[in-house]
């Protein structure tokens, strides 16, 4: 698996077998670079280019607490080697977002009050003339 340095590296030498690659030029040939880069790092002797594109340690989330494997994306809720359900946590619960990072549809309906949020949908709908 590359790691986000690694993999940023091999992303350029993909992309060069592409930009400076020609059309009668074997897969090997063209991605040549990518492929060597890949067994100097890993040792193992790659013949797909797009086999490499998909080792991207990024793509799955941390080991699991209970058997050390990988979840299969970093949103996963259970872990599908062992079934250990992760622990949720919890992002920004204390931030107050600044204007600047509110989204256009949070400062609309900061302006109605959430007392009423039948008003406020319906305001928000009105302003985004929606036909509903």
């Amino acid at each position: 698996m590359l790691h986000t340095e690694e993999y940023q590296i091999a992303t350029k030498l993909y992309r060069n077998g592409f930009e400076h690659g020609k059309c009668n030029m074997t897969r090997t040939e063209r991605f040549s670079e990518l492929l060597n880069y890949y067994k100097e790092l890993t040792g193992f002797k790659e013949t797909n280019p797009n086999a490499i594109m998909h080792h991207r340690i990024d793509l799955y989330g941390p080991p699991c607490e209970c058997c050390s494997k990988p979840y299969r994306t970093p949103q996963a809720k259970f872990c599908a080697a062992c079934g250990h359900k992760r622990t949720a946590t919890v992002t920004n619960s204390n931030h107050t977002f600044t204007e600047e990072e509110q989204k256009w549809w949070q400062k609309l309906l900061e302006s109605n009050t959430i007392s009423q949020p039948v008003l406020a949908v319906s305001t928000l709908i009105a302003k985004l003339d929606l036909n509903l």
